[in-house]
């Protein structure tokens, strides 16, 4: 009867310790892929910079600046309206860059001048202020453009579009 008893007990240190081993190779490898940033929002969120399709995004960068300290946008767009165009007005929505943790809304710069049908116009926005992300975090940026129609003259307008740029901050 005790040889008995000893086999259960040897049968059940050796049953908890096979399966101790077990889920500590399990906890070694969870622990890994957290470290890494598998399951980060970052990994599973589509980079992607969509206007109307007739305003095609060439390319876009969101990085930050190492001299300013400031998260800067750089993105192209193509005039594919069939018209000449003249953008007015820009404004830029962003959540969590530049003057505070929430929702801000930049006014940006816009060249004076008429871009033709087929053209590409380059746009550049600073959001400069204290709340600046990391590198590798991911944010969206809606951007609101105003435009004329310069088929005729004078133009006619203004007409209103938006599009939305989401990407990865880059370290420069």
């Amino acid at each position: 009867m005790a040889n008995n008893a000893l086999f259960r007990g040897q049968a059940a240190m050796e049953y908890l310790v096979t399966y101790g081993w077990a889920l500590l190779a399990l906890f070694v490898v969870v622990a890994y892929l957290l470290s890494t940033g598998a399951f980060s929002a970052n990994s599973f969120a589509a980079q992607e910079c969509v206007f109307q399709p007739d305003l095609p995004c060439a390319s876009y960068v969101l990085y930050k600046d190492a001299a300013s300290g400031s998260t800067i946008l750089k993105f192209s767009l193509t005039n594919g309206l069939g018209f000449p165009m003249n953008v007015t007005r820009m404004n830029y929505s962003v959540v969590g860059i530049g003057d505070g943790s929430g929702k801000n809304v930049y006014a940006g710069s816009v060249p004076s001048q008429t871009v033709p049908s087929g053209a590409r116009m380059n746009f550049t926005q600073e959001f400069a202020g204290p709340f600046q992300p990391s590198a590798r975090d991911f944010r969206t940026v809606q951007v609101a453009l105003e435009y004329q129609n310069c088929r005729n003259t004078p133009c006619s307008g203004p007409y209103v579009t938006s599009g939305r740029i989401s990407a990865i901050i880059e370290g420069k």
